[in-house]
């Protein structure tokens, strides 16, 4: 089953083509897209980051027989320019789709790195405002499992968070964010991605999509993950006068 992949949680832009089958997951090819300036959002960049990948294969977007979409939480514009893209192809061809949390595909990709074994792993993505987006994660198997939920906290209240659940390690663009405010609290996992990747989203999707069907239902219910409310909810909390 060939599974395109995608992740615009932050201003990073990941794709990845997977092959799924019963025996596992095979990475066929990824990009990955970081701004070099103003004027290079992900709506410039979609989908022709599918479409080159797939054209590298000799493959189009009928090829296709899965989408995996990460949902966040992250940047809430950068979240539904991905999913609806997504949607629209996977609608488009008939084809299942299958989202998966963004956080938890940044720490899937940490859990290998040597330092990480047996810790709790704490990925971290910049929420702006002074707060940043937690997970709180420990690998299980081929995938990761949530201890608490996902949220948007200040960085100087993640410690507490983590009490009593012994070693941790944290990572992501958030940490770098508020480095000051975390660094004597919570040890950075070094060389660990700062942004989730459309090959994780992929792998931690894959189980859902594997010999599913197009489900129109399940399509138009795949909402993105924010976490927290958007500044016009805040503002607006009972809808616009």
């Amino acid at each position: 089953m060939l599974v395109a992949a995608l992740d615009t949680s932050t201003l990073t832009l990941s794709c990845a083509l997977l092959e799924v089958r019963d025996g596992g997951v095979e990475v066929l090819t990824t990009r990955t897209d970081r701004p070099a300036g103003p004027g290079g959002g992900h709506g410039i960049r979609l989908p022709g980051a599918l479409t080159d990948l797939l054209g590298a294969l000799g493959r189009g977007v009928g090829d296709v027989e899965g989408f995996a979409i990460g949902i966040g939480p992250g940047s809430f514009t950068g979240l539904r320019i991905g999913l609806a893209t997504w949607k629209g192809l996977a609608y488009a061809n008939r084809r299942p789709i299958a989202g998966a949390s963004s956080l938890a595909a940044l720490a899937l990709e940490a859990a290998s790195l040597p330092a990480a074994r047996g810790a709790l792993l704490v990925p971290l993505l910049d929420a702006r405002k002074g707060e940043v987006y937690a997970g709180y994660y420990r690998a299980e198997g081929e995938g990761v499992t949530a201890v608490r939920p996902e949220e948007a906290i200040a960085p100087e209240a993640v410690a507490a968070r983590i009490a009593g659940l012994g070693s941790a390690v944290a990572f992501g663009e958030g940490f770098g964010a508020y480095r000051d405010a975390l660094q004597g609290s919570l040890p950075l996992l070094e060389s660990a991605p700062e942004s989730p990747s459309g090959e994780s989203v992929g792998r931690l999707a894959a189980s859902r999509l594997r010999r599913a069907t197009f489900d129109d239902q399940a399509l138009f219910a795949l909402e993105p993950h924010y976490v927290r409310k958007s500044e016009a909810e805040v503002k607006f909390p009972a809808g616009l006068p």
